[in-house]
């Protein structure tokens, strides 16, 4: 049995539908009866409701697993502590393998949520657990945020500089390669940098965006007035946002540049997708063609 922490988000749904795949036992810890609606509709599979912060409620849910995955939400104040729990718990649940869904370049102290999961992966190498640390690049999926003003306004507002490098990847392979760790005892004792293809700057996604959608696109990079504005859209708490505007800064000045496809192609043993294979499977989800 395999335990996901946190399998309701762009990560962990497609985790979710490649173990189903693959015929593996999953129980899922979801935190509210919305999760276990959304995750019941992929079909059969274990839910347990409970708080990833409840030490009860983790070790009822760890009961007979033996591996988990645990991912938080993007900018979680308190990502350390959370982990902390989620390993010592493990622990005592007789859990065999820990896999914990990490960051690309987490030594990047100055953007907070990197430190943090910084920290987590320190705990998880000390915890005498077989273990797997994944670092993903940006996700592609990120621009849905955005994807309605694209295609109504033509207009891609982005929330750091143009003109900078920023490594991705398509979080249907974030799905299959986990799925993969989890399931293969092969690649146990790792941790694998996950990054798609080529990184590209916020211009050239536009242009292949404009090209796939035979229209016209502009990017327009938003001030921090609109970054605001686009993280109170996504429910994000006042912590949560002064996070993510730090993240832009940075990569204002930095980019998110680094990484290959080397490794992610190792595990899933064919090509990692494409940016123009997800804008184009996004134009078909999407009704477009």
């Amino acid at each position: 049995m395999i335990l996901l922490i946190g399998a309701t988000g762009n990560i962990g749904m497609p985790i979710v539908k490649s173990l189903q795949k693959k015929g593996v036992e999953i129980r899922l810890l979801v935190h509210n009866e919305k999760s276990s609606a959304v995750i019941e509709s992929l079909g059969q599979m274990e839910i347990f409701a409970g708080d990833f912060r409840n030490d009860s409620d983790l070790r009822e849910a760890m009961r007979g697993c033996s591996s988990v995955f645990h991912v938080v939400p993007p900018f979680t104040q308190d990502e350390a502590e959370i982990g902390y729990r989620v390993i010592e718990n493990a622990r005592h649940a007789g859990v065999e393998h820990i896999v914990f869904n990490s960051v690309l370049h987490p030594q990047l102290r100055k953007m907070e949520h990197h430190a943090r999961k910084l920290l987590v992966e320190e705990a998880v190498i000390e915890s005498g657990l077989a273990f797997n640390i994944v670092q993903p690049a940006m996700l592609m999926q990120n621009l849905l945020m955005v994807w309605k003003t694209i295609r109504e306004k033509g207009v891609y507002p982005v929330i750091s500089s143009p003109d900078k490098k920023m490594s991705l990847i398509d979080s249907e392979d974030i799905g299959e390669a986990v799925a993969n760790i989890l399931t293969d005892p092969s690649l146990r004792n790792a941790t694998f940098e996950l990054a798609g293809s080529d990184p590209l700057t916020y211009k050239e996604m536009t242009s292949i965006i404009s090209e796939e959608l035979k229209q016209p696109v502009k990017v327009v990079a938003i001030d921090d007035k609109g970054r605001e504005e686009l993280a109170w859209a996504q429910g994000m708490s006042s912590h949560a946002i002064n996070t993510f505007l730090k993240m832009a800064e940075y990569y204002d000045k930095h980019g998110f540049a680094g990484g290959n496809s080397l490794v992610l192609t190792s595990i899933l043993k064919r090509s990692p997708n494409s940016y123009r294979d997800f804008i184009r499977r996004l134009i078909i989800e999407d009704g477009c063609l």
